[in-house]
């Protein structure tokens, strides 16, 4: 396999890497909010993990400079390179695997994650969405919930599967909407919780502590 598969910042072969905690690959589209709480929350101890590597859809994707200036390995995987989604979807498995990468989180990733992934990383691969699933899929949940009119929405952490915003759940929290609430206003008020619940998953997940039974998912009572 070359290089030209995808493009990283060091080189495709990276250093050796002798640290033996859980290595997490993040995938991105956007500006990292909830990159940069992983990279802080690894960095502090919060998380007994290194965020190995940062793969981006999206050349200019912001989340990729925070990765830069953390030290962390960087890739952006160009999807009109690939005749088809799943040579896409083997190049990112490639890259994840490059890294030694136990955990993959879709933070802002604004693509359907294949079955190559999937099945490269059973049981290891979250996402997180603005919304309290199975309500409010998609996109553009945050504006489909205040066009909706509800009262409450929130934030849900999930395993992903080869369904859109399917898979078991991990983590849910409820957000009020104010009676005076803009789009922007409780976009705010998402990604504060957001950056809070999606450390809090990964940190359960680096503990050994959480375990899939169907459709849902036990978390283990610390030991």
């Amino acid at each position: 396999m070359d290089d030209s598969m995808f493009h990283e910042d060091a080189g495709f072969f990276p250093p050796v890497d002798t640290d033996e905690r859980l290595h997490i690959g993040v995938l991105i589209s956007g500006s990292g909010t909830n990159l940069q709480a992983l990279i802080d929350a690894c960095a502090d101890g919060t998380i007994d993990a290194v965020v190995a590597v940062v793969i981006s859809n999206k050349p200019d994707a912001f989340g990729l400079e925070r990765a830069r200036r953390a030290g962390i390995a960087t890739v952006y995987v160009d999807r009109t390179a690939y005749t088809t989604i799943a040579a896409y979807n083997h190049a990112l498995t490639a890259a994840l695997m490059q890294h030694g990468v136990g955990l993959v989180v879709m933070a802002g990733y604004m693509r359907l994650l294949g079955q190559e992934v999937l099945t490269a990383f059973p049981g290891a691969v979250m996402n997180l969405h603005p919304a309290l699933l199975p309500s409010f899929a998609g996109a553009s949940a945050i504006k489909d919930a205040f066009e909706h009119g509800v009262k409450i929405t929130g934030v849900t952490v999930h395993f992903a599967d080869e369904v859109f915003d399917r898979g078991p759940i991990i983590a849910q929290e409820p957000i009020r909407v104010a009676e005076d609430e803009t789009v922007a206003t409780l976009e705010a008020k998402i990604h504060e919780v957001e950056h809070r619940l999606v450390v809090d998953a990964v940190r359960l997940f680096a503990e050994g502590r959480l375990a899939i039974e169907g459709r849902k998912v036990r978390i283990k009572a610390a030991e």
